[in-house]
């Protein structure tokens, strides 16, 4: 991966020190709070700190079994595809489990809705779902700090991992120098945990600038957390928009 914090700064993005105090930071104990729900509104994000070390330890693993598994056969992914989830509208979706988007990037979902999910381990399993229940009681306590009472219904979260190629690029409108084009997710809440490559860009409200994610937070130690299109027509927050770009452009 090439260090984005050696690259030159230019019209496209912002190149700030790792740990640069404009960052918007929070822990992760109090990223719910109305200091969190500000930072949304005048960022358009957030990143959680002090994450504590057994979620680190996790999303490690989960790192270490998924890069393990992704480099493969094609022929042994394959046997990880699952069955196709429907999504709140009935309307099916991607497998569960092991798919590849030709020309675009490799993927394993997990959808709240288990039943036909595939594991590639079941350490990976295990971790997983620890991760994932952390990701919910946040989104859950962003969701009622913003819409307070409101009615839960069935949950159709998400939870994926997306790797990458060298020859992927250009999905949702992107460039060539682009893996996936600037957008804002449907979603009401996403939690990422920031990777260890280079390549999400958000655009930060306040800077009025593209920033590196990865250039300015700490790989495996923060989650960098923001606001979906079904979210910020309910209650006006921002809803983020970001990319993916190839780390050397």
């Amino acid at each position: 991966a090439v260090n984005m914090l050696h690259l030159a700064p230019t019209k496209r993005y912002t190149i700030l020190e790792r740990g640069a105090p404009i960052v918007p930071r929070i822990p992760l104990a109090a990223a719910a709070s109305a200091h969190g729900i500000q930072l949304l509104k005048k960022h358009g994000y957030f990143v959680a700190t002090e994450i504590g070390a057994a979620l680190e330890n996790d999303v490690a693993t989960i790192e270490t079994e998924l890069e393990n598994f992704f480099a493969k056969s094609t022929e042994r992914k394959e046997k990880c595809m699952g069955t196709v989830y429907a999504n709140e509208r009935g309307l099916p979706m991607f497998r569960r489990g092991y798919e590849r988007q030709q020309h675009v990037r490799e993927c394993f979902r997990v959808p709240v809705q288990e039943e036909g999910q595939p594991w590639p381990s079941p350490r990976t399993k295990v971790c997983w779902r620890r991760v994932i229940t952390r990701f919910q009681a946040l989104s859950d306590a962003l969701l009622e700090a913003v819409v307070p009472g409101h009615e839960r219904g069935e949950d159709f979260s998400l939870a994926y991992c997306f790797r990458y190629g060298e020859n992927d690029g250009g999905a949702n409108g992107g460039t060539d120098n682009t893996l996936v084009g600037e957008h804002a997710d449907v979603s009401l809440v996403v939690v990422e945990p920031v990777a260890r490559v280079a390549g999400l860009e958000v655009y930060d409200l306040c800077l009025k600038r593209w920033v590196c994610v990865e250039a300015v937070c700490v790989p495996g130690k923060e989650l960098v957390v923001f606001v979906g299109r079904a979210l910020s027509s309910k209650t006006g927050l921002p809803a983020l928009k970001h990319r993916v770009v190839k780390a050397g452009r």
